[in-house]
């Protein structure tokens, strides 16, 4: 930050979000024009008088700097990006700061907060009392305060660093209120039933669809859409008191499954929360990085729909139907031998479609920079998609599959997944309006339960 301010080009970026940014209250074009950048500002004048003052986003994620395909090693760098400059140069690599290298082999998991200490003592030092710094653009010292607003993280590395539970407890918005079902066939538990989110009298939730949805009436009232804000989770974690360090004294493994607080979704207090006064304050503490959902839920749909090794189509997700009594036609059927036999489902394409949807992709020419060749990621011996990183799948979600999915037939399953790939290619727009926002909402709680009529359990 020294360095930055004594340039005094670089000192006039720090001011850019403030004094040169165009501002359209309707239009959310940058985090300063979100509620949580807003709202932390109304509450705390000081920070907010001075807009060379920092926010800074934390992100960290596991990778092996030795072998991409190899997952023995994991070394998790944790780097810090600012919002006060021009949104296209905050993830320029001059911009980002390496603070901490957590060194594996492996993964720091629970015990992330030990080594986030070092850091977030300068931040409390930061909030507190500031640091004296020259401004040579304006001539003068002031004291200089920065803030962490938000970290962005995939899910793992969330986990790892609020401490909430996986698995039954954990979908970031509901906590404890999560709604989930364990599949006795694939052995797992799954985030369905989401009609709840739908509005009062929606057609879905009516008899008529009941059949969808394993006979089961939905007569909960639509839950608001932000009700946890990190004032509600530190109430919850405020006493919890842990030790850190993966085994005992005694060389035993240290239990991490069961909450400390009986009905409490987490197992630690947040390190966030014992530095930082003012994490009770953000609504959104922690958001999920949208590229890492993409790539996910990229891998299980085309894999579903070509029916390759890791589709989440099988003879368990179909015994999975039986147990939720929810699409009875593909329900496996039992023959004289002790056998099963598969009825055909419309979410898995035939050879002829396979096929045709691997030619319109290897016929796609894109200019340089705008993707990957998709030529590359088709393979034509065995119809399938390979090696596609996190970018690939994103292009592939939010341009070419909308336009291949054509291909298919079953009208339904190809508008459910349109609708889909819509919602991914809005909310990775540079800027998206409020209004347009406050509708996707609902038009993507609708799109959820369209994919869960058409889709089999497993996959969510």
């Amino acid at each position: 930050l020294r360095r930055i301010f004594l340039n005094p080009k670089e000192a006039a970026l720090m001011t850019w979000w403030d004094i040169e940014r165009n501002v359209d209250d309707d239009v959310i074009a940058h985090p300063a024009d979100a509620s949580q950048w807003q709202d932390f500002d109304m509450n705390n004048p000081l920070f907010s008088s001075d807009p060379r003052n920092v926010r800074f986003a934390l992100s960290t994620d596991g990778m092996n700097p030795f072998n991409e395909r190899n997952s023995d090693h994991s070394t998790w760098p944790v780097i810090l990006s600012m919002y006060n400059i021009p949104t296209w140069l905050c993830q320029k690599r001059k911009y980002l700061f390496l603070t901490v290298l957590v060194s594996g082999p492996r993964q720091p998991g629970f015990d992330m907060d030990v080594f986030l200490e070092p850091v977030m003592q300068e931040f409390e030092k930061l909030w507190r009392t500031g640091e004296l710094m020259y401004d040579a653009l304006r001539h003068e010292t002031f004291t200089l305060r920065a803030i962490i607003i938000v970290t962005i993280n995939d899910h793992p590395a969330l986990f790892a660093l609020s401490g909430q539970f996986k698995g039954k407890m954990g979908c970031l918005v509901c906590l404890d209120d999560t709604r989930w079902v364990f599949l006795d066939g694939s052995k797992k538990s799954v985030y369905i039933g989401n009609r709840r989110f739908l509005k009062e009298g929606h057609r879905y939730r009516s008899k008529l669809y009941l059949k969808y949805f394993g006979n089961i009436p939905e007569y909960e009232e639509r839950p608001p859409e932000r009700r946890h804000d990190g004032k509600y989770v530190y109430e919850m974690v405020k006493t919890i008191r842990v030790i850190y360090g993966k085994k005992k004294m005694d060389g035993t493994t240290r239990d991490r499954s069961t909450p400390p607080i009986e009905g409490v979704p987490f197992k630690k207090q947040s390190i966030f929360f014992q530095y930082l006064p003012y994490w009770p304050q953000l609504e959104v503490p922690h958001a999920i990085d949208s590229m890492h959902v993409q790539k996910n839920v990229f891998e299980s749909l085309i894999a579903t729909l070509m029916d390759t090794p890791k589709s989440k189509d099988g003879l368990k997700a179909r015994r999975d139907m039986e147990q939720l009594k929810v699409m009875p036609e593909l329900q496996p059927v039992r023959q004289d031998n002790g056998k099963y036999t598969l009825p055909a489902a419309a979410y898995n394409l035939d050879l002829e479609e396979r096929r045709d949807l691997c030619n319109f992709m290897r016929q796609i020419k894109v200019p340089t920079g705008f993707s990957a060749n998709p030529k590359k990621l088709v393979s034509m011996k065995d119809l399938s998609f390979h090696y596609c990183k996190a970018h690939d799948c994103h292009m592939m979600l939010t341009v070419y599959l909308p336009i291949a999915i054509r291909a298919i037939k079953p009208e339904f399953l190809k508008m459910a997944i349109t609708r889909m790939c819509y919602f991914w290619s809005k909310i990775s727009q540079k800027k998206i309006s409020r209004e347009e926002l406050r509708d996707l909402h609902d038009f993507m709680v609708e799109t959820q339960n369209q994919l869960e009529m058409c889709l089999p359990p497993a996959f969510f």
